[in-house]
């Protein structure tokens, strides 16, 4: 579902910012079909464990009858009461009629699936650009699924993928991944200390390699406010204060404001849901923390805060309506999968925006490793390509654009963003 997040504010963020009522429509309709998928496949699975649960019942009960037969004919004498105790099984399990429906339950079950696959044929038209073959690094691709299945908690899963697909994930990082999401299933259960013990250690690890120049982290005071806030519904103002005083001190300087509304809250600390305060007991406060407390942590493992999975499956079916649309138009004249670039532009919106672009102010084009932008002297920036056309004779030095500077080219540098 993380990655129907990272779609659905994607989609909200970026409906503003691109035009056409033709294209939002169609948008709207990919993204209704997703949805639409999403749910089919909730209900498929719903399905699927109503139905494990009741044919496990059944079977338990038919297993039960059997056994109770079975103590039964031990103990009978004769082979006649043996064969009598056999026909009044028989007819106990043909009455109860629990084989007609684990075979009813798998029927409805299979009919689910099968309904679910019309539902997607529905749903997604195939396209032709879908079809055509690309050239995939594989091993990177099982690499990225494999991070992304320990990345969400799911270490035995990730696990049985590495074995079949024949990749590996270094231990420590798998450490790394049990840890964080040992200490937010603690912060599910409003429990804040592993949360605050971990932040502790990085705050010091940190300290130490930067020779003592601490620096506090914004988790670490959303932490002991949120510490400071529990112990005032839970034990009273002195706990609180004094936890106050040994914690929350060190920040005055950065969250002044923030800790006068906390010390505000021991005025009303009998009903702080009726105060003014009231807000500061939201549960989107402990969900926040936990997206704060995994970025912080993949953060610290050199690891992306969002999962490189997620946010590529998400950008792709943003771009899926504008690429579909041009396949339609193009047909078989135009082969964009062997292109540099893709041949329409796709805006994705600054949710997928992770690394500064320039585009010269001459040529308009975004800057390439083939065109790179470079600094004249005069401190204006243009487009490797631009520059060379600016320079039409060598021996001479030619003049900035935009202002009387003039330079030669060997006196321009080259950026790197």
């Amino acid at each position: 579902r993380s990655a129907w997040d990272v779609l659905s504010r994607a989609n909200g963020g970026g409906q503003e910012r691109r035009g056409g009522e033709g294209e939002e429509e169609e948008k709207g309709a990919m993204r209704e079909a997703l949805f639409s998928a999403i749910r089919d496949i909730d209900r498929v699975s719903k399905k699927q464990r109503t139905c494990s649960t009741k044919t496990a019942a059944h079977l338990s009960q038919m297993e039960e009858e059997i056994r109770k037969t079975r103590e039964k004919v031990e103990g009978a004498s004769t082979r006649a009461e043996k064969r009598a105790l056999m026909r009044e099984l028989r007819d106990k399990l043909t009455e109860l009629e629990l084989p007609t429906q684990i075979e009813d339950r798998q029927k409805e079950f299979y009919g689910s699936v099968s309904r679910l696959g019309k539902s997607i044929d529905k749903h997604f038209k195939p396209e032709d650009f879908g079809n055509r073959e690309t050239k995939l690094d594989e091993g990177l691709l099982d690499q990225v699924v494999a991070n992304h299945f320990f990345r969400e908690g799911q270490p035995e899963l990730g696990q049985t993928f590495c074995d079949e697909a024949k990749v590996s994930v270094s231990a420590d990082l798998k450490r790394a991944f049990l840890d964080m999401h040992a200490v937010v299933s603690e912060l599910r259960n409003h429990n804040l200390l592993p949360a605050l013990e971990w932040v502790r250690q990085r705050r010091e690890s940190s300290a130490g390699e930067t020779s003592g120049n601490r620096t506090s982290s914004p988790l670490e005071f959303k932490l002991h406010s949120m510490q400071f806030i529990h112990l005032l519904t839970s034990r009273g103002c002195k706990a609180a204060l004094e936890y106050a005083r040994a914690n929350l001190s060190q920040f005055a300087s950065t969250h002044m404001l923030e800790i006068r509304q906390l010390m505000g809250c021991l005025l009303y600390h009998n009903d702080i849901g009726r105060s003014p305060y009231r807000g500061l007991l939201s549960e989107t406060h402990w969900e926040g923390i936990q997206q704060s407390f995994m970025r912080e942590c993949c953060n610290a493992m050199g690891q992306a805060c969002e999962s490189p999975l997620l946010v590529a499956s998400a950008a792709g079916a943003l771009a899926i309506p504008t690429l579909a649309k041009f396949a339609t138009v193009m047909g078989n004249k135009q082969d964009w999968t062997s292109m540099e670039q893709l041949p329409v532009e796709i805006d994705l919106g600054h949710e997928f925006t992770f690394y500064s672009i320039f585009a010269c102010p001459i040529s308009r084009d975004q800057a390439s490793p083939d065109d790179p932008p470079m600094m004249l002297r005069c401190g204006h920036v243009l487009s490797k390509q631009s520059v060379t056309k600016l320079n039409k004779s060598n021996s001479k030095p030619f003049k900035c654009p935009y202002c009387p500077s003039e330079q030669r080219f060997s006196e321009c540098t080259v950026i790197k963003f």
